[in-house]
């Protein structure tokens, strides 16, 4: 958790670039805010860009040939909802479609540049006495309702700032949804989700789960 005396972190990152075959200029920056109205509610606000530039239209292809693998948006630290282990074939166009058996509802999660933001209201149900609603320090568990949206994309495929649930433009992807992060000993932060992917009309509300600490 963020305390309320250090509310705002940046990180910006341009690494040094590496001499190669090919020269391409890495950016990744990082913006997060947080709002302490109550002693037991914290709301977080976080935007991050990732992306690769300098690269020929060959190289920054998504389709999987090119040179680099193309950034994946649907990882669960970015955008819930999305997962990759969660989409099925009922979600792809069959082969011999107008698509060509594409899967849009996927395609549109990769790219060689990335914009995401999130909303979260914190509540921290099980924790210490001065932090938490129910005094049970051994495992503090917090309970989130959250809000996130991410867009990817690349040269052959520019962003389109529209929302749609169909079609096969580069448009931002949405999810909402509740989910509990629970501390475990310390040194695992273990989050079960109930999300809804907005994008993905073929599927509703569903859980998911996320060994990751919280932002």
């Amino acid at each position: 958790r963020q305390h309320a005396d250090k509310p705002a972190w940046t990180r910006w990152s341009v690494p040094q670039p590496d001499k190669g075959s090919h020269n391409l200029l890495q950016l990744t920056a990082d913006w997060r805010r947080y709002f302490a109205p109550t002693k037991n509610l914290t709301i977080g606000v976080r935007t991050i860009h990732y992306g690769r530039y300098g690269l020929s239209p060959e190289e920054s292809t998504s389709d999987g040939f090119g040179m680099l693998r193309p950034l994946f948006l649907g990882y669960e630290t970015f955008i819930r909802g999305y997962a990759y282990e969660s989409f099925s074939a009922s979600e792809c166009s069959p082969p011999g479609s107008n698509s060509g058996g594409s899967c849009m509802a996927f395609n549109r999660l990769q790219g060689q540049q990335l914009a995401v933001a999130n909303l979260e209201l914190r509540i921290p149900l099980v924790g210490v006495e001065q932090y938490g609603l129910i005094n049970f320090q051994f495992v503090p568990v917090e309970l989130v309702a959250f809000a996130d949206a991410g867009l990817a994309w690349d040269s052959d495929n520019p962003p389109v700032l529209a929302f749609s649930r169909s079609g096969y433009e580069r448009v931002p992807v949405f999810s909402t949804g509740i989910s509990a992060r629970f501390n475990v000993l310390g040194f695992l932060i273990l989050e079960a989700y109930y999300a809804y992917p907005w994008q993905r009309p073929q599927k509703s509300w569903h859980w998911g789960f996320n060994i990751a600490p919280g932002w």
